[in-house]
């Protein structure tokens, strides 16, 4: 190998657990100057509401993926 612990390779799809953080904090300058108020709320409203929905998405799709490393290492492919 590279010198790197087993299952150190696997972890990268847990950088998506960053997404909400910059879907909030990054973006937040831009989502200010919007007046589009869609279905009658603030945009920044609907922004928020997005942005649960992104975070629980990733939050599933990074569980998804641990459990099947989890699986394929206990069954010993990994």
């Amino acid at each position: 190998m590279n010198g790197e612990a087993p299952g150190e390779r696997r972890r990268w799809h847990r950088l998506a657990l960053l997404l909400p953080f910059i879907w909030q904090l990054g973006f937040a300058g831009i989502v200010n100057d919007i007046a589009w108020r869609p279905f009658g709320m603030p945009f920044q409203m609907v922004w928020q509401m997005a942005g649960v929905l992104v975070a629980s998405a990733a939050i599933a799709w990074v569980y998804r993926r641990d459990a099947a490393f989890t699986a394929r290492s206990e069954a010993g492919e990994g």
